[in-house]
């Protein structure tokens, strides 16, 4: 799968971003129609896991914190209690995905952005008009 985030091309992945050794966030194309399925791990400013998304169905979602919009070609969380996009994933072309906005926390609060110029993630990385073909792997999350 290849995955444009922000202004980075991130081709032949497998779709899942990794941090701190774990299976954060996982991309899918549904089989039957092509659609978009998302499983998440969301996390408080304070790194502690909040809320749970499998296949586009929560597992868990303390207090209702988050709500998820889904179309036949996007899938979008969203945080009830910051305001704000929390992940936007949508269809483009075939078997591409776009993440166009994203911003997260990850295990220990670190915060992972997604403008349309960059990709950053806390202090330690950031992406700007990259291209890399990751040959089947998983997106690291550092």
């Amino acid at each position: 799968m290849d995955i444009t985030i922000g202004s980075n091309q991130l081709r032949n992945t497998n779709g899942t971003f990794v941090a701190q050794d774990q299976d954060l966030i996982k991309v899918e194309h549904k089989a039957e129609d092509g659609g978009i399925l998302l499983s998440m791990q969301l996390y408080n400013p304070v790194g502690s896991q909040v809320a749970k998304l499998e296949r586009n169905e929560w597992t868990s979602n303390d207090q209702d914190r988050f709500d998820l919009k889904t179309d036949p070609k996007s899938v979008m969380v969203i945080d009830n209690t910051l305001k704000g996009v929390v992940f936007f994933v949508k269809k483009n072309g075939e078997n591409g995905i776009q993440i166009p906005q994203a911003k997260f926390y990850l295990p220990g609060g670190t915060v992972s952005e997604v403008t349309a110029e960059q990709w950053h993630v806390g202090n330690k990385m950031e992406l700007k008009d990259a291209d890399v073909d990751l040959q089947g792997g998983a997106i690291e999350m550092q």
